[in-house]
């Protein structure tokens, strides 16, 4: 039969296509932009429905419940892409658990995301732009979780990080965010050295790179057969070296330690931006790719400690940074850090089912929290300092009833989404199958009280302390490419334009939102205002995802069941599956108790400073070195900056460029040049033009032709 598993990849490129020909589709920007509108969101939501046809009709009747098609439709999946030598690669479709998961949140959340963003986008000139890039990070993503060869995943992999670099530094004319963009290419590029390293050693040791066959000859298959036919797992320093290669990858696209510093910084984009690459699409890549690999990393014990040991150092420091951050959007970035710090710890202990599960609750909570946050922002004329907000729980209710659905899933307060996954996530820790259970466990505890402290500490300073601002005199925070006089410009009509959308000063350029015209809720001088409708559609579906997914998942073990097929057993390894330390029964009170802990500590604290909304004075601040390591963030920047910046460009100054480059390499190919020079000005006087020097030249060279016979006459006439 055929598939249509292509229409799913296909779709949103499509999406892109045409955002991408809208200027030479349509003539007024104003009907581009509401074409846009409608395509963009669109072709992701049909992808959507696509997905779900392929996992009911091909995937979950399929054998293994795994499936094998071609990108291309009419093509057999084995038609070659590339075929060089011994080596193939295919334009393939892998379907499986897996893949379908991650096609479905990358789909499903990825289509909220996009109905929210065309009216946080509304009034940007350049929103076409915005959702050119959009429907292409899609694209890019599906191909990275569907494709059946490590290759294909590449091409996404490389994919969303362009993407990314796109989209964080869409306001490109402030340099901040243009550098915010650099950061996170750059330090992807490290990773992705890795991931390249990994494919190579694959390549080598397997002979192919797709993930199965259908003549049982893929790499995750032949690691099976090793142990089956063999007895024993695959050479340790081998798959070892494979492993910590795909890791380091993993690592970069997945913000872990050390490499995870670019991920605060990617707040420069637009809200959208932080929810699509937070919840739905880049950053779960390395999780997704590690299981993927499970059939390698069971194999390797020492690659499972170092993710395990790098998940939970990430969970941890993560949290203590997002303790003290005053931006809405970093307290929630540092907070991605952390839970995807958990995530990596369920890969290192084996229970990959579980870091897929938090992956899944995690996109729906993460996503709604930074969707309502940039509410919060939208309704606060674009201010992100939790330090001048307070009060808009009274004028923001519904904003406030959405933020609180996704706060204590976070948390992990009991019925959320978050406290069934990360409880699974604690249990499998401490039954870790490598030891040094206990600690882990205890250090993921902390860590889930300082989540839960600092997302109250969040919704305290945001919602419920007094007002630290004047409602009626907000001042609008720009946000766009163009000064509000060159947008007035470019719309032929001058200051007329901000009076046509009646806001009296140009307060929404900063999110593009047309509030008094198109959502008929205008603010006189800058009042505090609930979201637009197509705003607040995806909040209230998120918030409903946010309890249900863990409610029906977590209890059931549906989930687990769902995903066996496309995860190793830890007894393909010298290992086996680990116990939890307690049943799952005393496992969800202990975390209850700590969640609950920490939501109560916070606002125990956060009452008491209801007025100004500082649990510490300014001059703590400064004279406490504790605050200010977290508030520096470790030191990880200033290290960074120190050893690759400041040493690094000295090096590369003074020995790599005025040393290697200048006096070694220009130095000797200078040398040489000036040899063949002189050379060349010796001979070229024998060049006169003189006929008679010539015949005068060739009379010698016949007598030295002549005596150089003669004195070899012995030996040439054999005597």
């Amino acid at each position: 039969m055929p598939s249509y598993a292509w229409l799913i990849v296909w779709l949103p490129l499509l999406g892109f296509v045409h955002n991408a020909s809208a200027g030479y589709l349509y003539k007024s920007l104003a009907t581009r932009k509401k074409a846009v509108s409608y395509v963009a969101p669109g072709v992701v939501l049909l992808a959507f429905a696509a997905t779900l046809y392929v996992l009911t009709k091909e995937v979950l009747t399929s054998p293994d419940h795994r499936a094998i098609v071609s990108l291309i439709p009419g093509l057999s999946p084995e038609t070659p892409w590339m075929s060089v030598g011994g080596f193939k690669a295919s334009f393939g479709l892998l379907l499986d658990p897996l893949s379908m998961l991650m096609a479905m949140i990358v789909t499903g959340i990825g289509g909220l995301i996009h109905i929210y963003a065309t009216g946080y986008m509304a009034e940007d000139r350049e929103q076409p732009r915005f959702f050119t890039y959009f429907n292409l990070f899609i694209f890019m993503m599906l191909l990275l979780v569907l494709g059946s060869n490590f290759l294909l995943m590449f091409v996404g992999w490389e994919g969303v990080g362009s993407c990314s670099y796109l989209l964080i530094s869409f306001w490109y004319t402030d340099s901040n965010n243009a550098k915010a963009g650099n950061k996170a290419f750059i330090v992807n590029r490290v990773g992705d050295l890795g991931f390249a390293l990994g494919m190579m050693a694959i390549w080598s040791t397997f002979g192919t790179l797709s993930f199965f066959a259908d003549h049982g000859a893929g790499v995750m298959q032949l690691a099976a057969k090793h142990v089956d036919v063999l007895g024993h797992p695959l050479a340790p320093i081998m798959i070892t070296g494979i492993c910590v290669c795909l890791f380091i990858g993993a690592m970069g696209k997945s913000a872990q330690i050390p490499l995870w510093v670019w991920l605060p910084d990617a707040m420069a984009g637009p809200t959208p931006v932080s929810a699509l690459i937070h919840a739905a699409t880049m950053v779960t890549a390395g999780v997704v790719m590690v299981t993927r690999c499970s059939w390698l990393f069971v194999q390797s014990p020492q690659a499972l400690q170092l993710v395990g040991w790098i998940g939970i150092a990430t969970a941890f420091v993560g949290a203590t940074i997002g303790l003290v951050q005053n931006d809405i959007k970093r307290v929630l970035a540092f907070s991605t850090v952390s839970q995807l710090g958990y995530m990596f710890l369920a890969c290192g202990v084996g229970n990959f089912t579980a870091g897929m599960f938090h992956v899944l609750t995690h996109a729906c909570f993460k996503a709604l929290l930074f969707l309502g946050s940039g509410a919060v922002i939208h309704s606060m004329l674009g201010e992100q300092d939790m330090r001048k907000m307070g009060g808009l729980r009274k004028l923001i209710p519904r904003t406030w009833a959405v933020m609180f659905v996704g706060t204590y899933a976070i948390a992990g307060f009991p019925g959320g989404a978050g406290f069934f996954s990360k409880d699974e996530i604690l249990g499998a820790a401490s039954g870790s199958p490598w030891g040094n259970g206990l600690l882990l466990y205890i250090l993921g505890l902390l860590t889930a009280f300082m989540t839960a402290f600092y997302m109250n500490r969040l919704m305290h300073k945001t919602f419920y302390t007094d007002p630290r601002y004047t409602n009626g005199e907000l001042h609008a925070h720009h946000h766009s490419n163009f000064t509000p006089e060159e947008e007035a410009e470019l719309d032929g009509h001058g200051a007329a334009v901000a009076t046509h959308h009646g806001h009296g000063e140009a307060d929404h350029a900063d999110h593009g939102i047309d509030t008094a015209t198109d959502h008929g809720h205008g603010h006189a001088g800058g009042s505090v205002h609930e979201s637009p409708p197509s705003m607040m559609f995806p909040l209230y579906v998120l918030a409903i995802l946010s309890v249900v997914t863990g409610i029906v998942l977590g209890p059931t073990h549906i989930f687990e069941k769902f995903l066996e097929p496309s995860v190793a057993k830890m007894s393909l390894g010298p290992l086996s599956a680990g116990t939890p330390m307690f049943p799952e029964t005393i496992g969800w009170i202990i975390s209850a108790v700590v969640a609950i802990a920490g939501l109560a500590f916070a606002s125990v604290i956060y009452t008491k400073v209801r007025v100004t909304g500082e649990a510490l004075s300014e001059n703590y601040k400064t004279k406490n070195a504790i605050f200010r390591f977290l508030m520096e963030k470790w030191y990880f920047d200033k290290v960074y900056n120190y050893v690759f910046i400041t040493l690094g460009g000295k090096f590369a100054d003074k020995v790599l460029w005025r040393y290697v480059d200048v006096k070694l390499v220009d130095g000797t190919f200078n040398s040489l040049a000036e040899l063949v020079g002189s050379v060349s000005n010796s001979l070229r006087k024998l060049q006169t033009g003189y006929v008679r020097n010539y015949a005068l030249a060739i009379m010698f060279g016949v007598v030295a032709l002549l005596v150089g016979l003669l004195a070899q006459w012995n030996v040439l006439s054999g005597h």
